[in-house]
């Protein structure tokens, strides 16, 4: 994939800077989709997207440099505060069919909107990730073998049956984006991806909450037939009067949604850490950034409004990378095991993964989607802990043989603790001082699991900050599995359910 850099341009004002990984630009196909994006970033207007500043197509390194857009996806909000209304809901909608219409105006469809792909920016959403945009009157179909070009919830049924793609594609796009941020659910939801995209095609689309006039909007812009949808000048007439983009662009900058005061993840702000590095960049980098490194780049990355990429089979790092695993469980195929039974489950759900376990004294796992990580690991998730019970804790494991492994868990009283042992017992290694983190609202947990002489150190992080750490000398595991972790000990028969959701999961070699 690449890594994503936060900087300060020599006037001062924040950019973001993703250098790809060499290992992604040795084939023709990833540097046509690399070239593709940032030609159709830059013909779009600067209002509706992350304006790209300056790129390198030519060779190693491949980068691209945007602005540094302030402001949450569309998806984190949703998930995280629920569905939007009234006036809120209208401006976003207005503000989305004013990026479109921008970027149709440029000659290009962009092919894969949806919530992940919105950063609510202070002035208005902006529309990122060009990766599969075409030039409009070219060969849209939406396939590859081998490959998924798009995101099934939220595409639309032409191209889900291999027909040509045209600019009605990204309004039933925004349909579905606008159902899904005033109701929190998909319009053609499923069990599965196989009904999500049986529904879609064939099915009728499900907004019940969606208030008129804009629950009629919305169904013209599901409809299955393309010369059915209204185009985003049709929209913008019906939700602001204006079908000047611009215009409309000053109008829903001024009233359209209030967004929380939140970083892109959750968590506090990013900032550029006052100890980062500085370098000149060599002469090719024509715009010589001076690169102010952060800690904690996965929350940079979202935050970015940097144009990402659709990644080929979930993407990855490989052995000459420190990354092994990201995922932000926007894809529900992207390979963490899903049950449920008894009263628990373990599954999706909008855009996270989330643990729902009831059993007496046990704690649920569920392992990452690798065949063998590192001894040696960093393991990063944004913990929510949304049950009520103080003692109730989730976060990550590390050195499982399915049996026994370390845990580091935050409790829903803020209380961060290192354990040693299996689902029902266990031995505390280390325990924090005092609460630490606010794991009811979101909380940044990290678990690095190294070897160390005789034994096995295990350090747990908060929101990048170090709170227990603890040395295993007493028959140390030396590998095993990694995932995420959620239940509370000691609970008695028929208490309420331990739930814990987790986003942004990363494992990286420590």
């Amino acid at each position: 994939m690449g890594t994503v850099h936060l900087a300060e341009a020599p006037d001062g004002r924040p950019v973001a800077i993703k250098i790809i990984n060499r290992e992604m630009t040795g084939t023709p196909d990833f540097r046509e989709r690399f070239r593709r994006e940032v030609t159709a970033a830059r013909q779009v207007r600067p209002f509706c997207t992350a304006p790209v500043l300056d790129a390198n197509m030519d060779g190693e390194p491949f980068y691209v440099v945007t602005e540094y857009i302030q402001g949450p996806t569309l998806e984190h909000v949703i998930s995280t505060y629920g569905p939007l209304s009234g006036s809120d809901l209208e401006g976003l909608a207005a503000g989305i069919a004013t990026a479109l219409s921008a970027i149709h105006g440029a000659g290009v469809v962009h092919r894969d909107l949806k919530p992940e792909n919105i950063l609510l920016s202070p002035f208005g959403p902006r529309v990122i990730d060009f990766g599969i945009a075409r030039r409009i009157g070219t060969d849209h179909r939406i396939t590859r073998a081998g490959q998924s070009m798009g995101t099934p919830a939220f595409m639309a049924p032409e191209g889900l049956v291999d027909e040509p793609i045209t600019a009605a594609a990204d309004v039933f796009s925004w349909g579905s984006v606008v159902a899904y941020a005033g109701t929190g659910q998909l319009p053609f939801a499923g069990e599965n991806v196989g009904e999500v995209l049986y529904k879609t095609v064939y099915g009728e689309p499900r907004i019940d909450g969606l208030s008129s006039p804009l629950r009629e909007l919305v169904l013209r812009a599901l409809a299955k037939d393309p010369s059915e949808r209204p185009t985003p000048a049709q929209l913008l007439r019906e939700l602001t009067g204006q079908s000047d983009t611009e215009r409309a662009a000053r109008t829903v900058g001024l009233v359209g949604t209030t967004i929380p005061e939140i970083a892109p993840n959750g968590g506090p702000r990013v900032q550029p850490t006052k100890d980062g590095f500085t370098r000149r960049l060599p002469g090719r980098y024509r715009s010589r950034l001076r690169l102010a490194l952060v800690a904690g780049i996965g929350a940079v990355a979202l935050a970015a409004g940097l144009a990402t990429f659709l990644w080929p089979n979930g993407g990855g790092g490989t052995s000459g990378d420190a990354s092994v695993l990201a995922d932000d469980f926007s894809d529900p195929g992207s390979g963490w095991a899903t049950g449920r039974g008894n009263g628990e489950y373990e599954e999706y759900q909008q855009g996270a993964f989330t643990i729902s376990q009831i059993s007496q004294g046990y704690h649920q796992t569920v392992r990452a989607p690798l065949a063998g990580p590192p001894a040696n690991v960093k393991i990063t998730v944004t913990v929510r802990v949304e049950s009520a019970n103080p003692a109730d804790e989730a976060g990550v494991y590390c050195r499982s043989d399915g049996h026994h492994r370390y845990d580091v868990l935050l409790a829903q009283n803020g209380t961060m603790r290192i354990r040693k042992g299996d689902e029902l017992t266990g031995t505390v290694l280390a325990t924090s001082s005092s609460p630490v983190g606010t794991a009811g609202s979101g909380a940044r947990v990290t678990g690095v699991c190294t070897d160390s002489g005789a034994g096995v150190e295990i350090k747990a992080l908060v929101d990048g900050r170090q709170v227990a750490v603890a040395t295993d000398r007493n028959a140390p595991f030396r590998s095993g599995t990694a995932g995420i972790v959620a239940g509370r000990e000691g609970r008695l028969q028929y208490e309420p359910a331990t739930k814990a959701t987790f986003d942004d999961f990363r494992l990286d070699r420590a």
